[in-house]
């Protein structure tokens, strides 16, 4: 894979710009995501309308909803794009940031309420609303609390694998 051009103010100031990070649908890895035609079967297929086509490869937008793991869209897949047609979580989980509306003190709670997972737990705290934590272990990353929030202020980080023990 060769590096990909930069633009004209790439390149005065000396800086890439960061590009999106494009959530793969679950059960397609990185390089099995090769094989992908982009037919869009599989966004035809989603029946949360999650999946989106940019370059004419997939990726997730929880924007407008959330990931059931049907597995509609591994079945409408022509080619070995999907790896394993039977996946119950992403690669990801969800993180709340800074601007959430509890952490400056205004009580909300749609994250917790919308998560089908219960990963999203609220810890009582004086003098303020609940401030929300989520678990990891729990949490598959399926997309509900993020169309959910109001103001925006969960993101998704990389699922941190165990170290082994040696």
């Amino acid at each position: 894979m060769g590096a990909e051009p930069l633009s004209r103010r790439e390149l005065f100031t000396g800086r890439a710009a960061t590009r999106p990070v494009r959530i793969r649908p679950p059960g397609v890895s990185e390089l099995s995501l090769a094989a992908c035609t982009g037919c869009g079967a599989c966004a035809e297929r989603c029946p949360t309308a999650i999946i989106r086509l940019s370059d004419g490869l997939p990726f997730v937008d929880f924007s407008g909803g959330e990931c059931t793991f049907c597995g509609a869209c591994a079945d409408a897949c022509p080619e070995p794009v999907f790896e394993t047609k039977d996946v119950r979580r992403f690669s990801h989980v969800a993180a709340i940031t800074d601007t959430c509306l509890a952490r400056r003190n205004v009580a909300c709670q749609s994250c917790g309420e919308s998560c089908p997972e219960q990963a999203i737990r609220f810890r009582p705290r004086i003098g303020g609303p609940f401030l929300p934590e989520i678990n990891d272990a729990t949490c598959t990353g399926c997309g509900a609390c993020l169309s959910s929030c109001p103001v925006g202020a969960i993101a998704v980080k990389a699922l941190e694998k165990e170290v082994a023990h040696v």
